[in-house]
């Protein structure tokens, strides 16, 4: 099988995991923003989450109080990130899955943890935090081992079961061995949330927070107007399919046309859990929420679900979609035409 790749940073720290996405919509912080007349604005970015974090605020006269809000939201960026990753280094997740045991958990890992395996129930099993075995494996044959046989893949599936991970006042335990999670699939949205209430907490009131794509807008652009996000064609991920319109929101894409462990992209980094394989129904699912939580989590969905069952879920939350099916094409929710451009 050909090892062909192409693989983007927006959520490598969490290892390539199975919950969230590629990179997304397109957004406007990343472009040449139209300019305000006589609005002021900050902007700083930093490397994070394995891509750049990027902050811009507006109307905010005073420079050194602008970046003193960023600076505090970075941190809060930084703190979480090693809270949450899998990697060498990393504190609690990164120990969960070495010994299936932490206790006295964060409370902000004990809130995420609670908050997927809620949506799990939610969703009948399509959002899965225990898929990580299969990740894991998949990434083992991006560093040159056998790709994973059915029978390997059969047996991986035994480990994926949400309910086995246990929760309780003094401990956090995954009860089958060989267990491991990946919070992926919220995480990201989780951290970008707090980096926007972080900001709103300094007093900002017009702010973009830009993670390798999602997106947390922070109120409207300095002059009130929404703040503009290019949707990401995922045949042609150069071009954009779309422009949303947005306030105090959050905007985030998932994928299978970036971080992919195959080259024909049938093994991607999403996984559904009743397979222990990538689903095939859809290229991109793009959510606006209230939320990038709660948008990370809902594109996963709409990925794993076959495009009927998905959508119609999603009607029933609070959020929009545009998802781009591999039969259809585009499928857009019943609200979406009064976000767009």
């Amino acid at each position: 099988m050909n090892r062909e790749f192409r693989r983007l940073s927006r959520r490598d720290f969490l290892r390539l995991a199975a919950m969230g996405g590629g990179v997304l919509a397109i957004a406007a912080l990343g472009k040449e923003l139209p300019r305000l007349e006589a609005t002021p604005y900050y902007e700083s970015s930093i490397q994070a989450l394995g891509t750049t974090v990027s902050i811009r605020i507006e109307g905010q006269a005073d420079e050194v109080v602008a970046g003193m809000a960023a600076g505090e939201a970075f941190a809060e960026v930084q703190r979480l990130e090693k809270l949450f990753t899998h990697y060498p280094g990393g504190t609690e997740v990164c120990s969960l899955n070495q010994t299936g045991l932490v206790e006295s958990p964060a409370a902000e890992l004990a809130e995420v943890v609670k908050d997927a395996t809620r949506f799990s129930d939610d969703t009948g099993g399509s959002f899965d935090i225990t898929v990580e075995p299969v990740l894991e494996a998949l990434q083992g044959f991006l560093m040159g081992q056998p790709f994973p046989s059915d029978s390997q893949f059969d047996a991986m599936k035994q480990l994926i079961d949400y309910e086995r991970v246990v929760l309780s006042g003094q401990s956090l335990d995954l009860t089958l061995p060989g267990m491991m999670v990946t919070l992926d699939g919220i995480a990201e949205g989780y951290i970008l949330d707090q980096a926007a209430s972080t900001l709103r907490a300094n007093n900002v009131r017009s702010a973009l927070v830009n993670v390798g794509g999602s997106i947390a807008a922070v109120g409207g652009r300095g002059d009130g107007s929404p703040w503009e996000i290019g949707i990401a064609n995922p045949i042609d991920p150069d071009e954009t399919i779309g422009t949303l319109l947005i306030k105090d929101q959050a905007v985030t894409t998932s994928g299978d046309y970036e971080n992919y462990f195959t080259a024909d992209k049938t093994y991607y980094h999403i996984i559904d859990p009743a397979t222990a394989r990538s689903p095939l129904y859809s290229h991109s699912a793009t959510v606006i929420a209230p939320s990038a939580a709660e948008a990370d989590r809902m594109g996963v969905v709409l990925m794993v679900d076959d495009p009927a069952a998905g959508t119609k879920l999603a009607e029933g939350w609070d959020c929009e979609y545009l998802l781009y099916t591999d039969a259809a094409g585009p499928v857009a929710s019943s609200g979406l035409k009064g976000l767009m451009a």
